[in-house]
Formats: C-alpha cells, sequence, structure tokens
C-alpha cells in the first residue's frame, strides 16, 4: 500500500473508529503503532493507544482552531485600531485644512482691499493732478 493510499485508509478508519470503537485495526496501523511502542501490543492496547492519539489529534486540532480564532480577533482589532487612527487623523487634517483655507481667505481679503485701497488711491492722485493741471 502508497503512503498516499495509507494516509486515505488511515483517515478512513479514525473516522470509522471514532464511530464504532470495536472496528477491526488495519494492519498499517497495528505496524506503526508497534513500531512507535518498541514492542508486539495486544488488541486492547492497541485500542487504547488509537485512543490517546485521537484525543491528542483533536486537542491540537483544538487547540490551532482556537489560536486561529485569537488570531482572527486580534487582526479584527488591529484593523479597528487603524481605521480609528486613520479618522483621526483625517479629522484632524480636515480641521488643519479648513484653517489654512480660512487663513487663505483672510490674506486673499487683506490683499483685495490694499489692492482696493491702493487703486482708490491713484485715482484721487490722478484726479489731484487733473484738478492741478486745470487750475494752472
Amino acid at each position: 500500500m502508497s503512503t498516499e493510499e495509507e494516509n486515505k485508509a488511515s483517515i478512513a478508519f479514525e473516522i470509522e473508529f471514532e464511530k464504532n470503537p470495536n472496528a477491526p485495526i488495519p494492519e498499517h496501523y497495528k505496524k506503526r503503532l508497534e513500531e512507535e511502542s518498541q514492542k508486539s501490543l495486544n488488541d486492547e492496547e492497541l485500542r487504547t493507544k488509537l485512543k490517546t492519539k485521537l484525543k491528542a489529534a483533536e486537542e491540537r486540532k483544538k487547540k490551532a482552531e482556537d489560536e486561529k480564532a485569537a488570531k482572527a480577533a486580534q487582526e479584527v482589532a488591529h484593523a479597528k485600531k487603524v481605521a480609528e487612527e486613520q479618522r483621526r487623523l483625517s479629522d484632524a487634517q480636515k480641521t488643519e485644512n479648513l484653517a489654512k483655507l480660512q487663513e487663505n481667505l483672510v490674506n486673499a481679503e487683506a490683499r483685495r482691499e490694499g489692492a482696493q485701497k491702493e487703486k482708490l488711491e491713484k485715482i484721487a492722485k490722478h484726479h489731484d493732478d487733473v484738478n492741478n493741471i486745470s487750475k494752472k
């Protein structure tokens, strides 16, 4: 039996063994368990070892699922934290941009008033010059 076939048979047997603990144990399973124990095992010892191995595998699976769920929860918490930080920075930047726009508006208004005052002064000077020329 090839390794892939043994793996498929092992999975099928493990499922069957969980449902029916009295299911016959395949030879490759017996051989593997005896090699691990380094001794010949009777049927009861084989079944006990199998139950122990299946329980350990189930615990590893549950632990892996718990770790995966915890990691997902951490990622969600981190994503929320990053989103909140980006929103906060965005709000701060909007406030800063608004302040700059208001400052630019004030500066533009001051320049407009200055230009208008300068224009009125030029008109007044021109008017005075015209009056001075007409008086002569």
